[in-house]
């Protein structure tokens, strides 16, 4: 059963048991189908925040996505565009102001409003989904993944924080991803795929890596390259489910993941 609720924007609640894999159980072996919280629960929280991380735990999904960035002084932090102009009260390059100067703004919801939340750091963040058993995916189109150093720090952190086993990376250029791969070949690794244009091609190149998912838009995958990846014993990560409609689409496919802005696991009572 499905309902729609809140102005602006759709809420499903799913009615069902809700179960998060083990930090360090095999998720990639799962059958169950799991949702993932697009820069955390956005419908309880400002994108990339803490609160966003907590509430993604305490609604009962099964991963987050996030968006990783360094400062000027080195420390990682969670932020989606290069500046901080559009979710804080702040503005500049996040790789051009310091640590303090970013927390000492304040985060702005999706309407523009001063919150009390800060910009919070990977280390913190990879903690709270850690006590949450909520699994990662990093976006790899934020941040200089081509640099070793970047990528050491942020795994470094995600081994401490024991999420590592329970993450994925979407790095959609090649020559960064097989680096990646080359550095760290236990990771998964994943790209932004189009299940109904290279499907074929697609399962070749994810093939090559030890550990990979296939990740779409739910517009497009059809039930025919749904099977298609199933056969080639990947698990399937659609995005940009935020309707009804969609939903429903989604879940005859059987991914492995399901990342939305908009839609909350519901508990049983």
């Amino acid at each position: 059963m499905l309902s729609l609720a809140v102005p602006l924007m759709v809420v499903v609640f799913l009615f069902g048991s809700v179960t998060s894999a083990a930090p360090n159980d095999n998720w990639l072996r799962s059958n169950k189908t799991e949702l993932s919280a697009h820069r955390g629960a956005q419908v309880a929280a400002p994108e990339n925040t803490l609160e966003a991380i907590t509430q993604a735990g305490l609604l009962g999904y099964g991963f987050v996505e996030i968006d990783v960035q360094r400062t000027k002084d080195g420390h990682y932090v969670l932020m989606h565009d290069q500046t901080v102009d559009r979710t804080t009260t702040g503005s500049g390059k996040v790789e051009e102001l310091t640590l303090k100067e970013i927390q000492s703004f304040a985060i702005k919801d999706k309407d523009g409003n001063v919150t009390k939340h800060k910009v919070p750091t990977l280390d913190e963040v990879l903690e709270e989904a850690h006590k949450y058993n909520l699994g990662v995916n990093f976006d790899g189109s934020k941040g200089n993944w081509e640099d070793k150093e970047f990528v050491d720090g942020i795994m470094t952190q995600a081994d401490e924080a024991n999420v590592l086993n329970h993450s994925f990376f979407v790095l959609s250029d090649k020559k960064v991803r097989d680096q990646f791969h080359a550095w760290y070949p236990e990771a998964t690794v994943t790209f932004l795929g189009n299940a109904l244009k290279n499907v074929d091609a697609d399962i070749k190149e994810l093939k090559k890596y030890k550990s990979a998912l296939y990740t779409t838009s739910i517009d497009n995958v059809d039930k025919k390259a749904a099977q298609k990846i199933r056969r080639a014993k990947l698990k399937l990560h659609v995005y940009n489910v935020n309707s009804t409609e969609a939903y429903k689409k989604a879940k005859k496919l059987h991914p492995r993941l399901i990342e939305t802005d908009v839609i909350v696991p519901k508990r049983n009572k």
